[in-house]
């Protein structure tokens, strides 16, 4: 226990009531639950079987098991997620809710693929029906007299029949076996449930039927960023009302220095959100001078080379994968990943596909290709595939023979062979790519045309799920093939960059580049946070509902936490203005040389231009208008037709 600070210590030797413990990034939690484990093995002689730890990844379990072994010696066996549990339940018990014990999980492909079906069959759209589900299962919504309802029903009897359950339905049928079968609580002495803020509403109801007195839960409201996957992080007040429980905070962070700790109060202490008051003020344990870095930027490019430039010093000092650049959204990656090939810093983009290997955007590429390489067949099957329609492998085989490999010249060649509707097919796409053709001195707006002739958007719309996602990437192509032009590229030589790009492997060794929610959990020595712009961050979809831009701030936090010795942060003018969470910070906690060598303003100090007082009409560019209710400092409660919002006096304009 002297290795405990006394907050830790506290929650280790709680026990006999309900706990709630609120612990900030980087304040030791799983060593605490650790110790904790030790501490009722031990010294309560709680047998390790008794003991139920649930977890949100394998990994958080993993850890958590490691932790345990490592203190006590002994392994947990029931520490794992949410869903293992549910499965290992159910294995056991689930004929008591009429499920056979040889059940298989439907994976997420076979699901979607059901629900389209589904969806078709009654006329409904597939991703309204998806987040029906997700509602109904779990957020536990009532049932409507609706046909999305008799859609969803139509769901569970077909997964049933044939012996499938996806993992939502794990924790539905896990609920109705602790609602029939209340004696299964009796099989555990101990709960504990680590990141409790990520729980949705069935995983509160399943929490709440499997406890007993002995109960620990283990979170920080600050760091829920998943609300959109239906996470409730007011569950821990939910819990300290239901539980009349006890309640600890861990507030000491042993992971970063101090100013990056105190550029994430200042980022706490902006939350309207109702837990304020359960929100734990981190104190630096770590000794270090430095202060957060912000700078900006003319353009992307420019932003991207001074990061790789800035790795490239740091690699003398720290490894390629103590070095995170972490984005809000997966399309900005691409100029920082050209600036860090150029200077031949390995890197590896995390969790997702590196941005010209992107499905959508080797489609859009894939014209492009077939024009510069006429031979290229994988190219031009791909082309044909999006453009036309009823053009199988006989069809492009035939092409490919009539032109002894040239696919051009077998597609003229094959327009008097093939059937009337697919010879008109064809000749449309072969007319529109010869325009393009015409017009490559100007490739990237001849390109954006024909995209726009074929209707390439509503084929990534159709075609692929978070449709608008994939069209972002799509038009950070086209961004950046217009700068490539500028700068002189011919096209030839741009595909070129592009093979180079790919040709580069990934490496353990590398500097990681990955979204702000993929963070979640990590720490690095150096982080970059660049394109701090509104609508980046906060996310242009966020600007509407105050509940969404909490959700962004907490993920602004999240961001800033994960970096331990050196944070920078970036912006450009290719946004309207910079991130207004940018202004929440205040001046003296920032690294601000840049703006004092360039002789200019720091600009995300956001002020009004207006004296706006209780009782104006005031409009908002989303919201219309609305009367200001009251002031404080610088955020106006105004009411609008759409509800009550809190908005900075920057983004209000009086009505005159």
């Amino acid at each position: 226990m002297e290795r405990l600070n006394p907050s830790q210590e506290m929650a280790v030797r709680h026990f006999g009531k309900p706990l709630l413990v609120v612990a900030g990034a980087g304040s030791g939690k799983t060593k605490t639950l650790a110790h904790k484990v030790e501490f009722l093995i031990k010294e309560k002689g709680i047998r390790p079987d008794r003991i139920l730890a649930l977890t949100f990844t394998n990994k958080a379990g993993k850890e958590i098991r490691e932790r345990v072994k490592g203190v006590v010696g002994m392994d947990l066996p029931w520490s794992g997620t949410f869903h293992s549990v549910a499965l290992r339940l159910l294995r056991e018990r689930g004929r008591e809710v009429g499920i056979s014990h040889d059940f298989s999980i439907l994976s997420e492909g076979d699901r979607d693929q059901l629900i389209r079906k589904i969806a078709q069959s009654m006329g409904l759209k597939e991703e309204l029906l998806k987040a029906y589900i997700s509602k109904r299962i779990e957020d536990m919504q009532e049932a409507e007299e609706s046909e999305l309802e008799k859609a969803f029903q139509q769901y569970l009897r077909l997964i049933r029949e044939m012996n499938l359950l996806d993992f939502g339905c794990l924790m539905l049928y896990l609920h109705k076996l602790l609602r029939l079968s209340p004696s299964i609580r009796e099989s555990f002495d101990f709960i504990l449930v680590d990141e409790f803020q990520d729980t949705n509403t069935v995983q509160y109801e399943i929490i709440r039927r499997l406890s007993n007195p002995n109960i620990c839960v283990v979170g920080d409201p600050n760091q829920c960023i998943y609300e959109w996957r239906f996470a409730r992080p007011d569950n821990l007040l939910r819990f300290r009302e239901d539980f009349q429980c006890d309640v600890i905070k861990l507030e000491y962070n042993y992971r970063s220095k101090p100013y990056i700790i105190h550029v994430a109060n200042a980022i706490l202490g902006a939350s309207q959100a109702q837990w304020r008051e359960l929100v734990p003020f981190l104190r630096p344990v770590r000794q270090g001078e430095e202060k957060p870095v912000i700078r900006r930027f003319e353009k992307e490019e420019e932003e991207a080379v001074w990061i790789a430039q800035k790795i490239r010093e740091f690699l003398s000092v720290y490894k390629p994968s103590q070095i995170a650049v972490l984005v809000r959204v997966g399309y900005i990656t691409e100029p920082i990943e050209r600036a860090l090939y150029n200077l031949k810093i390995p890197y590896k983009v995390v969790g997702a596909v590196r941005f010209f290997e992107r499905a959508e955007v080797r489609d859009a590429l894939s014209f492009l290709r077939f024009l510069i390489n006429t031979r290229d067949r994988i190219s031009f099957s791909r082309a044909l595939s999006i453009a036309t329609h009823g053009l199988g492998d006989k069809a492009i085989e035939r092409i490919v023979e009539l032109g002894k490999g040239d696919c051009w010249e077998g597609s003229i060649l094959a327009l008097k062979d093939l059937p009337q509707s697919k010879a008109v097919s064809l000749y449309s796409f072969l007319q529109r790519l010869s325009k393009l053709r015409k017009n490559l001195q100007d490739y990237p707006l001849a390109f954006e045309e024909f995209l726009q002739e074929i209707d390439f958007w509503s084929y990534l719309e159709e075609s692929y799920k978070k449709g608008e996602e994939r069209q972002e990437n799509v038009r950070e192509l086209l961004r950046y093939l217009r700068q490539k032009h500028t700068e002189g590229y011919s096209l030839e030589e741009v595909l070129r960059e592009i093979g180079f790009l790919l040709e580069q492997e990934e490496e353990e060794g590398a500097v990681r580049i990955m979204t702000i929610h993929a963070s979640k959990g990590l720490e690095f020595n150096v982080v970059f946070l660049p394109r701090l712009e509104e609508g980046i961050l906060p996310h242009e979809k966020a600007l509407e509902a105050q509940e969404e831009l909490e959700e962004e701030l907490r993920l602004f936090y999240v961001a800033i936490t994960r970096a331990k010795d050196l944070l920078f942060m970036s912006y450009t003018r290719s946004s309207k203005r910079p991130s207004r969470f940018l202004s929440y910070i205040p001046k003296n906690l920032l690294d601000l040389s840049f703006f004092a060598k360039k002789k200019t303003s720091y600009m995300p100090e956001l002020k009004s231009p207006y004296r706006i007082k209780v009782g104006d009409r005031v409009r908002h560019e989303v919201f219309g208008e609305g009367v200001v209710l009251s002031l404080e400092d610088s955020r106006a409660a105004v009411e609008f037709k759409a509800g009550r919002k809190t908005i900075h006096t920057a983004f209000l304009k009086p009505v005159v």
